[in-house]
């Protein structure tokens, strides 16, 4: 299919928001495909008066790879990372500029995708929180009495062992390092944030900070773990201490849990942490009452199991009234499911990806205000493409059993910046992400932009690409 004949597609298959929408983003393109619809792919067209937000996107002009994307309570945008996989992109006019931030204290890497770069901020207070897996092996670039590499030797020659944890009460200005470089971890390292269980409870009690502050990361080895070890911090992220293993933990079932299988944990606003894992037999709800110590395990209904290695995966996020989502694929879709009682129950699944989309990769979940949901994901409307465009789709009222919801490119269909090329080929991403602002309504996408195939050295040209779907006054959040 031509480019041109792939826009005009999208178009008619999407709609455009009107151009009379008033811009305060940079990178605003009213021509960037906007649709409101319902679970299912049904089409909604909005009573006369009423507008469709309108996609916007800007490039940080920074290399990137796995990404995720914060808001600082100030609104200042942090792109995980940027340049290299030692240092990010910091924003503070909503992407019209970028430059370049990095932790003073830090163990480098030459290496693309060795590191598992994981981004997260409190949105309770504002800051910052970034993870890097650590290890022995690095190249000549990095530490010069280092013997060079092979070409294209680096992704299987830097192992990663232990991790270090970068905060920033700076809106990324400047970062305070947490080192634990020989910790019993390897990669797939996740953060959480989140307040702590109330001291009448017994719980442990934050010093200094008011909240918990959580990383998960296979154990003792990298990408076989065969454990998931999770930390914790008590004092903002200066100091972290053992809380427990995920897997293998008492209660766990009869089951094969790879520790890749593991996504990201999320805390409650009490205080409580969960964790998902696709299993062979069935996906799992992780509960923890006492900050990671132990676990209880709950299937979750519904959720495909697919291969133990490949998904695929459950993932979970948490709205600020303590509301779960769950998120999976399915056939090249993605299905929503929602628990208000803290995942005993979940709701019948909704399939929520772009109308006529499919090919859906990557996604990732985030969960803002009560009922505030977004995924931002690579997906197409040719089932043929092996290049793919970005996509946000979200709602602030995923509570409602047919909730409304908008979807929106962010980038011309007919010009798509994705193709995964596996292990082969470096940048990669592994995954991709983005994050909510301190109030929880306006939803960042952080994604990899390639700029072209690889070169003859494997190397792949990419840029960050930032995003969000703008709604003005007259965008209705539900219909009557």
């Amino acid at each position: 299919m031509s480019s041109r004949r792939s826009v005009l597609v999208a178009l008619a298959i999407l709609g455009t928001a009107p151009s009379a929408l008033a811009q305060t983003i940079p990178g605003c393109n009213p021509r960037l495909p906007v649709v409101a619809h319902h679970p299912g792919g049904a089409v909604v067209k909005l009573p006369a008066g009423d507008a469709l937000p309108v996609a916007c996107a800007t490039q940080t002009g920074f290399e990137t790879s796995e990404t995720t994307l914060a808001v600082t309570g100030k609104g200042t945008l942090i792109f995980s990372p940027a340049h290299s996989e030692n240092s990010l992109a910091r924003s503070v006019d909503e992407g019209a500029s970028w430059t370049l931030t990095t932790p003073k204290t830090e163990q480098p890497t030459g290496f693309w995708n060795t590191v598992d770069p994981d981004l997260v901020v409190d949105r309770r207070t504002g800051r910052l929180f970034w993870a890097h897996a650590t290890g022995p092996v690095r190249d000549e670039a990095a530490l010069p009495h280092v013997n060079p590499l092979p070409q294209g030797a680096g992704f299987y020659l830097a192992a990663a062992q232990g991790f270090q944890v970068y905060s920033s009460r700076t809106d990324g200005r400047s970062w305070t390092t947490a080192d634990y470089s020989t910790a019993p971890t390897g990669d797939w390292e996740k953060l959480a944030a989140g307040p702590p269980r109330p001291s009448s409870t017994g719980a442990p009690q934050p010093r200094g900070y008011p909240d918990v502050i959580y990383l998960c990361a296979n154990s003792p080895l990298e990408v076989s773990g065969p454990g998931r070890l999770c930390y914790r911090s008590l004092d903002g992220g200066r100091t972290f201490a053992i809380a427990g293993f995920a897997s293998p933990s008492v209660g766990q079932p009869q089951d094969v849990c790879p520790p890749l299988n593991f996504e990201a944990p999320v805390v409650d606003s009490a205080g409580t942490l969960y964790q998902s894992v696709t299993c062979q037999d069935a996906d799992y709800l992780l509960t923890s009452h006492d900050e990671g110590s132990t676990y209880s395990w709950t299937k979750v209904p519904g959720a495909p199991t697919g291969s133990p290695t490949s998904g695929p995966f459950l993932q979970l996020a948490v709205d600020d009234a303590g509301n779960l989502y769950g998120l999976w694929r399915r056939g090249g879709l993605i299905y929503l499911i929602v628990s208000r009682d803290h995942g005993p129950k979940w709701s019948a699944p909704m399939m929520v990806a772009a109308p006529r989309v499919e090919k859906v990769s990557l996604p990732a979940l985030s969960a803002g205000a009560p009922g505030h949901v977004a995924i931002v994901y690579y997906a197409s409307s040719d089932p043929n493409a092996l290049e793919l465009t970005a996509y946000v789709t979200q709602t602030a009222d995923a509570l409602d059993p047919r909730p409304l919801l908008y979807s929106g490119a962010l980038n011309a269909p007919g010009r798509p910046i994705f193709h995964d090329y596996g292990l082969q080929d470096a940048p990669r991403a592994d995954f991709i992400g983005g994050s909510y602002d301190k109030r929880g309504n306006r939803f960042w996408a952080g994604v990899v932009k390639q700029l072209g195939p690889p070169n003859s050295s494997e190397h792949i040209s990419t840029t960050g690409l930032a995003g969000t779907l703008e709604f003005s006054s007259t965008t209705p959040s539900r219909l009557p």
